[in-house]
């Protein structure tokens, strides 16, 4: 059974102040004052932080467009949805009771407990304590890497001009969220089909929908 007390064994880290870690694992749809958006906040910029210093220390001689698409992988919804997974988030995070049974939480609020609770940690420990965790935890991911990935956006367009199809098109379908955590889902469409992706800008949204429709089309042409 997933407690805090597991959870604090699975970061590696006891909070001094409790209170961060419960406050991390209190999702907006609560309608409370104390809930984990402004945690969020901060552990977007310590997770973006600590990978960027980790990937400087990794390829000192890789150029700034590389290291970025790389930093996009690493911070991306979807990698912090991996982990949160893997610290079984799911059944702590407190929300609004009509969402959905909590063992089926979307990713997108798996991925935002991850980065309130890396908030928590740098509030409760500070800078050093929270960049282990993530060299720890993301050790996985950065190993798995290889070359630096190639922009999702530009990995499509090139797929669909080889096809001789037009350049996809990105709409925003919603914006939502208070103004210093707002998210974005975006579509994109193409001859060869159409997806969406979503984030805390339009332009990781751009890039999530991007990487799902070229998955899709990567598959229906078996490559």
């Amino acid at each position: 059974m997933a407690t805090a007390e597991t959870l604090e064994k699975k970061l590696g880290h006891k909070f001094t102040d409790a209170g961060l870690l419960s406050r991390a694992l209190r999702h907006a749809s609560l309608n409370i004052d104390d809930d984990n958006e402004a945690l969020e906040f901060v552990g977007d910029r310590v997770l973006g932080l600590a990978i960027s210093q980790i990937l400087i220390e990794r390829y000192p001689d890789e150029p700034e467009g590389a290291l970025s698409r790389r930093l996009s992988q690493l911070v991306s919804g979807k990698a912090c949805a991996q982990i949160a997974k893997a610290w079984e988030l799911a059944p702590l995070i407190k929300t609004d009771s009509g969402m959905k049974s909590r063992d089926k939480l979307p990713d997108a609020i798996l991925a935002d407990a991850c980065e309130a609770l890396l908030g928590a940690v740098f509030l409760d420990a500070g800078f050093d304590v929270a960049r282990n965790i993530i060299a720890h935890h993301w050790a996985a991911m950065l190993d798995a890497q290889g070359d630096a990935p190639v922009d999702a956006k530009t990995a499509l367009q090139e797929f669909l001009a080889k096809r001789g199809r037009e350049l996809p098109r990105y709409e925003i379908v919603k914006k939502s969220g208070a103004a210093h955590a707002p998210h974005f889902i975006v579509s994109v469409s193409s001859a060869l089909g159409t997806a969406e992706g979503a984030g805390r800008s339009r332009k990781i949204a751009e890039q999530q929908a991007a990487s799902e429709l070229l998955t899709h089309l990567k598959k229906e042409a078996g490559a």
